[in-house]
């Protein structure tokens, strides 16, 4: 049975500040200790990742001595093990899933491949359109450093303006801008620090079986002004009450789901001194006080998407049955915007990466978190032998203070004079040798420090499952060129592994959403396939009639797994061998289904057309008799 979609799905004013005050107790029971341990977490690893953690007196002196110029002082050493294992298996995983065009491609029925050319052009466009790579690629590195990379998944309109040329009388052929809205699947990297979600659940089962997820962002006024005109406006409502509510706030309370938080990462850039949410009379109001009749607009404002699953009765409305619910909250003040979520998948659009899962949640380590002890193991060995150096560059001394002062021996001059006081108490001509002694400089260990920081080194590889090869660089060893490929085969083993758990943990749950929303909101038109060169028309009421025959591929399930490349070359060549399996089946069909889904849709441009194929066929007939040798004439009885 066919159920139609509501047009206006939304909530009245009422309801809305019910909905506000639920919002606000979802965001409260994550806060207190919950909320300041998971961004303290956060914190501590991307510290770790930057190599920020190091605070000390004496390395702070140095890392000035050096910005002032004076590369005599030798700053502490954090030897470079996160950053590097992250960014390869970040390497690793984008070569994976986001090289190819589109990065969600599309296989059918062989009857349905002009749709599925449509189905996979209009996904190419809008993953162009709104930077999927990029977001992905940030989704990728919070999930390895955190074990948690968020995404929001939603259909996104956008006003743009295409360049026509004019057909009014007064300006033919001249060139006029033409107003136009675009519409297409957005995935949205959502910042770790500022989300709060239901965490009685495990990350990557919260798009199925969670409450509720929220996520704070701070916007300019003009970046509100932009996002009401994009709103549907039998759903937006309270313009003026937004521009006008106090700005909640920004800080570093770590405890607080309702305050925007800014973390310090970075101790050589100060983000908190920021000044967000204050009055802009200048533009908009003039001197304060100058009228009474204009809203009081701030310089910033924080938005909050919050999305839930709950009942209607839950905000006054009528209905015991769970919806779910998409809000746009304003300072946590006014509910401007929200609507139901009538669409083809039970899920929250809020999907959450954790590429490594043993069953713990939240209380899994990343990759960071297992390569961290390496690093700082490795680093104090080398600090060991850096504080060594320091002893050869600034050597120790024992000396007399009667007879030497100690200004006039500290570090001032590599060429000063040294006066000896008191030469007279001195009985023979050895008052030099007496008032002076340099300890002597041993570097015993030094280089068993070394050995010993590139051994951790290699165990943080095995930790992690790469080697160096993984990053570039030359790895020790004869081997031939199989015996080459078998190892890297096996390196490779535990980073497919983590492509297997992204591919049915966050990826099938994206494509069923972009699935769902391109059927379900994609607009007729032509669009360019950027791959193929050529203008493809999208008929949405055609892909609507092939959704369960669609198949949307990426780089860990492409087509070759789909329609197995191999087995179809020995059908082919048995085909030829045995003349009974091209009667019985159309060979030739299946190697142009084959070819279509490598991406070979320009094989219509190259299409003979039915007097080019008689033509072909006759001279193909000419050439075989001509090559053919005459028949011996037949000899006569006698």
């Amino acid at each position: 049975m066919a159920t139609s979609i509501s047009l206006v799905n939304t909530l009245n004013i009422e309801q809305r500040k019910e909905f506000l005050q639920y919002a606000k107790d979802c965001a409260w029971r994550l806060s207190n200790s919950s909320l300041s341990d998971f961004r303290s977490l956060l914190r501590y690893r991307d510290k770790a990742y930057q190599r920020q953690l190091n605070v000390t007196d004496e390395h702070i002196k140095a890392v000035r001595a050096n910005m002032l110029g004076d590369a005599r002082k030798i700053q502490d050493m954090t030897v470079p093990i996160v950053m590097p294992q992250i960014e390869s298996a970040v390497a690793y995983q984008t070569g994976v899933f986001l090289t190819s065009y589109p990065i969600f491609g599309v296989v059918s029925t062989p009857q349905n491949q002009s749709m599925a050319m449509q189905f996979e052009t209009a996904l190419g466009d809008q993953s162009i359109r709104y930077g999927w790579a990029r977001e992905l690629m940030k989704i990728f590195r919070d999930g390895f450093k955190y074990n948690f990379g968020a995404a929001v998944v939603e259909w996104k309109k956008t006003p743009l303006r295409s360049v026509v040329t004019s057909t009014e009388i007064s300006a033919a052929g001249l060139a006029a801008l033409k107003d136009y809205s675009y519409g297409g699947n957005c995935i949205k990297r959502v910042d770790p620090y500022n989300c709060f979600m239901d965490m009685t659940v495990p990350p990557a089962q919260l798009h199925t079986d969670g409450e509720y997820f929220g996520y704070n962002e701070i916007i300019s006024r003009i970046q509100l002004k932009r996002l009401f005109s994009v709103l549907d406006s039998q759903k937006t409502t309270s313009a003026a009450e937004a521009f006008k509510s106090p700005f909640t706030g920004s800080s570093q309370d770590d405890s607080s789901a309702i305050n925007y938080y800014v973390p310090e990462i970075n101790k050589y850039l100060n983000l908190s001194q920021l000044q967000y949410g204050t009055n802009n009379w200048g533009q908009w109001m003039g001197l304060p006080g100058a009228s009474n009749n204009k809203l009081e607009y701030r310089d910033h404002y924080l938005l909050t998407h919050f999305f839930c699953r709950a009942l209607p009765s839950d905000f006054g409305a009528r209905g015991n049955q769970v919806k779910l619910y998409h809000a746009i909250i304003i300072n946590w003040s006014v509910v401007i915007f929200v609507e139901e979520l009538n669409v083809g998948y039970d899920y929250l659009p809020t999907i959450i990466m954790q590429p490594h899962e043993d069953g713990l949640g939240y209380q899994t380590q990343s990759m960071l978190d297992n390569a961290l002890p390496f690093q700082d193991m490795g680093s104090a060995l080398w600090n060991i032998s850096l504080e060594s150096k320091r002893r050869l560059v600034f050597d120790r001394l024992i000396y007399n203070p009667r007879l030497i002062d100690k200004k006039d021996i500290d570090a001032v001059s590599s060429v000063s004079r040294i006066p000896l006081r008191n030469a007279s108490l001195a009985k023979d001509d050895n008052a030099m040798a007496r008032a002076v002694y340099q300890i002597p400089y041993r570097e015993d260990n030094s280089g068993t420090n070394i050995q010993m920081s590139e051994m951790i080194s290699a165990m943080a590889d095995q930790a992690t499952g790469q080697n160096k090869v993984d990053r570039g660089q030359f790895q020790k060893g004869n081997k031939t060129k199989t015996e080459f490929e078998t190892t890297m085969m096996n390196s490779n083993s535990r980073q497919q592994l983590c492509s297997l758990t992204i591919e049915h943990q966050f990826m099938t749950p994206v494509k069923e959403i972009v699935k769902s929303n391109t059927l379900q909101y994609q607009q007729p038109g032509t669009i360019l396939n950027r791959e193929e060169r050529a203008m493809v028309d999208v008929d949405p009421v055609a892909l609507r009639q092939a959704i369960l025959e669609f198949k949307l591929t990426d780089g860990q399930l492409p087509a070759e797994k789909m329609l197995n490349s191999n087995l179809l070359t020995v059908f082919l060549q048995t085909a030829q061998a045995l003349p009974a399996v091209g009667t019985e089946y159309d060979v030739l069909g299946m190697f142009l289904y084959w070819a279509k889904l490598q991406g070979a849709y320009w094989l219509e441009d190259f299409k003979r057309s039915p007097e080019q194929q008689q033509q072909f066929l006759q001279t193909l007939q000419q050439t075989s008799a001509a090559q053919q040798p005459p028949q011996a004439p037949t000899a006569q009885p006698a």
